[in-house]
């Protein structure tokens, strides 16, 4: 035998071997046992939810003494396509599982971990926004997804996880990741994208790990997880909703049902709550009073009211900022700065006027604009905060602070403004043994103070004092 067909056969040899090898490692990709369990709180309840990857839901076990099954939410699908531009269909190769947290209970174990209920009287919240990685061929932004400096999220999550909040305020706009990378940007390189499970896995469940693992969490519903963008995976993981086909922004028929869900309190203590608002298919011009959203929305203005009066201190929470600090968009006035509203705001003032909202509210806190801002108001207004720097591309010019001269204070009658344009966290710490006052803090990624404030209200006036504290 020649020396060629030693080679040959010495080839072939190593051909079989490494395909079976091939075989052997995506088959342990395949049924590699996925399991990831985190809390949801709203309407009074507390949910344990668990995503996996495995035939049945997880058990969990109340005290150490009861256990019991997550009841399925809903299983495996491969949604089609909604439209032909989303590019490939939702995949979802994963099951979703829930059960409601029991009253008396103090603790739990599921997935070989242990877990707590919500405290009665919140002492520390972490509020971070707009956190996905932005890849985007509609606006040619790709986002460096494989750079932990230019997309931080999993590094500002693990440093706020040292703070040990009670409790985790995501704004909204979880999930970025909507165009594939360019083959010659290397920043992004083999990320997923669409709107399926591997999206959503690389843009949240994954980088947020250290906090959901131990914290339970309120989720503000952002425009990202619309039904006509990520909103499928919005009702599978994060919605409060009972999942149903018609909610499931699946079909773009039902989209008036899954576009929209009624405003929820938090209880934040017995004189403190939080009141969520999903504002996620605002659009962006004035509505036509005939239009099913304004009527929508004018209702659910007026319930998170009537939620509102139930208790002493009030914070609104919705994606889109209803008061916010902006350049103005006509470029040739690029230092000029407005006092930007939109629909919302609209709606909101034919309701109550320049305050917006009840005077039973003291706060608003929003993302969906990539930056930080403190606003007390001269008038009757509750006091603004935007937190929308926990990873996404960010807005205007990195490491650059909007200041505002006495004179745009008077015409904007804002009393007390802060700002911060980079990526990082924000607190909300109690002040007070009520919870009538609280302390807001801006963190960069690094977990180093930005500036912080005082919250409170004194004769129906909101403010946020500046504080060195």
């Amino acid at each position: 035998m020649n020396l060629n067909i030693y080679k040959l056969l010495a080839l072939i040899f190593f051909s079989i071997i490494t395909a079976c090898s091939n075989v052997n490692l995506q088959t342990n990709n395949a049924t590699k046992e996925f399991v990831q369990t985190f809390q949801i709180a709203g309407e009074d309840k507390l949910i344990v939810r668990a995503i996996t990857n495995q035939k049945e839901c997880p058990f969990i076990t109340w005290d150490n003494q009861t256990k019991e099954q997550l009841k399925l939410r809903v299983d495996y699908q491969k949604v089609p396509l909604r439209k032909a531009s989303d590019g490939v269909p939702s995949d979802f190769p994963i099951k979703t599982c829930e059960i409601v947290w029991p009253n008396g209970v103090t603790k739990a174990n599921i997935n070989e971990q242990t877990i707590y209920p919500l405290k009665k009287e919140i002492e520390r919240i972490v509020i971070l926004g707009d956190s996905g990685c932005r890849l985007k061929d509609a606006d040619n932004a790709y986002q460096d997804c494989n750079d932990s400096i230019k997309w931080p999220f999993k590094k500002v999550v693990d440093n706020a996880a040292k703070f040990k909040p009670d409790l985790v305020v995501h704004v909204g706009d979880i999930h970025y990741r909507e165009s594939p990378c360019p083959a010659n940007i290397e920043g992004c390189k083999n990320s997923p994208w669409g709107y399926g499970f591997d999206s959503w896995k690389a843009d949240f469940f994954e980088p947020a790990k250290s906090l959901l693992d131990t914290t339970p969490w309120v989720y503000v519903r952002g425009n990202h997880e619309s039904c006509q963008r990520a909103g499928q995976g919005w009702h599978r993981f994060i919605s409060l909703q009972t999942w149903t086909n018609e909610n499931s922004c699946n079909d773009p028929i039902n989209d008036e049902v899954g576009n929209y869900s009624e405003p929820f309190a938090v209880s934040l203590g017995k004189d403190a709550q939080l009141v969520v608002f999903d504002s996620a298919n605002m659009p962006s011009k004035d509505f036509n009073k005939d239009n099913f959203g304004y009527k929508t929305y004018y209702k659910q203005i007026k319930k998170s009211d009537e939620l509102a009066s139930k208790k002493t201190f009030n914070l609104f929470a919705n994606h889109h900022p209803i008061s916010i600090v902006a350049p103005t968009k006509n470029k040739s006035d690029k230092n000029e700065l407005v006092l930007n509203k939109n629909s919302l705001t609209t709606i909101m003032q034919t309701i109550h006027q320049d305050e917006l909202l009840s005077n039973s509210f003291n706060a608003t806190m929003h993302g969906h604009i990539h930056t930080v801002q403190a606003i007390d108001y001269t008038m009757k207004r509750p006091v603004t905060l935007v937190s929308g720097n926990a990873g996404s591309a960010l807005e205007y010019n990195n490491n650059q602070k909007i200041a505002l001269t006495s004179e745009q204070k008077k015409e904007f009658k804002i009393g007390n403004f802060q700002s911060y344009l980079d990526f990082g966290f924000a607190t909300l710490v109690r002040n007070d043994s009520k919870g009538l006052s609280w302390i807001f803090t801006e963190y960069d990624t690094d977990a180093k103070k930005v500036f912080s404030c005082i919250l409170s209200q004194q004769n129906g006036k909101s403010s946020c004092v500046p504080s060195n504290n």
